[in-house]
């Protein structure tokens, strides 16, 4: 007999809460020399992303390019000076929740 299917499943309509995929990694960099710190996430709806320095939120700032590929986030520090070291993290909010990584970057 005919297989029953009602719809065909696309399981990007499912709901789901955000959910890191994968992590932030730490970094030392060289003072002076772009650098970028990514990390991965899924959820849907599309997650609205904060991505933050010391707990503090990074603003439209020059220094900072912050991209969002498909899920691949990216955050590149143009010319990191030394007062760029700290705690970065990436929070991801929808609907259904929130979920958030962080790594530390030293530059020296």
């Amino acid at each position: 007999g005919l297989a029953y299917n009602p719809l065909p499943f696309k399981e990007k309509d499912v709901s789901c809460c955000p959910k890191f995929t994968a992590p932030l990694v730490d970094r030392s960099v060289v003072a002076g020399y772009p650098t970028a710190i990514s990390c991965a996430v899924r959820g849907h709806p599309k997650p609205k992303i904060t991505w933050m320095k010391n707990s503090m939120v990074i603003g439209e700032d020059p220094k900072y390019l912050m991209q969002n590929k498909q899920g691949v986030l990216t955050l590149n520090i143009r010319k990191p000076g030394l007062f760029d070291s700290g705690r970065y993290s990436c929070r991801a909010v929808n609907d259904l929740g929130q979920d958030e990584v962080e790594c530390r970057v030293e530059v020296r």
